[in-house]
């Protein structure tokens, strides 16, 4: 329907208000707010996508995305470009987008922001066509999506276990980056390029990333060892990444990538196959999102 907001849910992630209830308490809001609306369940993985194609054919003022930051990635690589604005609910494992953007975890405070008059634009990642929004990578990034994906729990327990089996079975690659005329050659356990900070949970892969300055940051860490291990973890948490000389890090407005082999990496999660040469640019301002007055992204 015409100029309404869609708000599209995910009953299954993240462990809070799980199932049909996640959907009541949305049409609660919306009854309370007198919101010309509608809520949708997906039911399968790509049906937000699906959901999104359709309202935006139909002239959606705005869609909401009610999950984690799987959810809003089907929903958002719809909505690159468009001139109509995304809400997002976090409700996953990591909320790594939303905490960037210092979105509420709290269910109405997040649905409240979702459907206010704050909306600005910010920038995306795209890698092979492929867009994102939060992090991609090479390595044990892409490894511990890979593993997390086909686990069968969900949330921070979940990922700390299979990131512990990940760091077990993989190994360093070489890559050749080459963010304009130049390149340079690089072993690295771990390759990562952040659109925003962290992957989620507060663990930051870098701290300095904005969504506003129209450049990707590449962080690029060497096999660390058991004690090198350790260390990295407790700098995520606290910000401190750079400081590690294991870590190198600088920011591009784009990167081609020749990768040692044939493989697979992550984007905001999802896997994908690739082939030995990778190309990821940044888009500036080219999602609108609905943010607290306070975010300065």
């Amino acid at each position: 329907m015409q100029d309404e907001i869609v708000f599209i849910i995910n009953p299954i992630s993240g462990k809070r208000n799980k199932g049909s209830i996640r959907k009541e308490m949305v049409d609660a809001f919306i009854r309370e707010k007198g919101l010309k609306a509608r809520s949708i369940l997906t039911e399968e993985t790509k049906h937000a996508t699906d959901i999104t194609r359709q309202a935006l054919k139909e002239g959606a003022a705005r869609i909401v995305s009610v999950g984690g930051d799987g959810t809003m990635n089907e929903i958002a690589k719809e909505m690159v470009g468009t001139e109509v604005p995304l809400g997002l609910v976090p409700m996953g494992s990591g909320n790594g987008l939303a905490r960037h953007l210092h979105l509420p975890l709290r269910f109405n405070d997040a649905l409240k922001v979702a459907i206010g008059d704050h909306v600005i634009g910010i920038d995306t990642g795209e890698v092979n066509g492929h867009p994102f929004f939060n992090v991609m990578g090479f390595g044990l990034d892409a490894e511990i999506g890979k593993r997390f994906n086909e686990a069968k729990g969900r949330g921070f327990m979940t990922y700390l276990k299979e990131g512990l089996k990940a760091i077990v079975s993989c190994r360093s690659s070489k890559y050749t980056l080459m963010p304009g005329d130049g390149s340079v050659s690089i072993d690295a356990f771990v390759l990562a390029i952040a659109n925003s900070s962290q992957y989620g949970s507060n663990a930051y892969i870098a701290p300095d990333a904005s969504l506003k300055d129209g450049k990707l940051n590449v962080v690029a860490i060497q096999t660390p060892g058991f004690l090198g291990t350790i260390d990295l973890f407790w700098r995520m948490f606290f910000k401190a990444i750079y400081g590690s000389r294991k870590v190198k890090a600088f920011c591009s407005e784009r990167i081609r990538i020749k990768l040692s082999k044939e493989g697979y990496f992550h984007a905001d999660g999802e896997i994908f196959e690739c082939g030995k040469e990778i190309g990821i640019v940044s888009r500036p301002k080219s999602l609108l999102m609905a943010l607290p007055s306070e975010c300065f992204a």
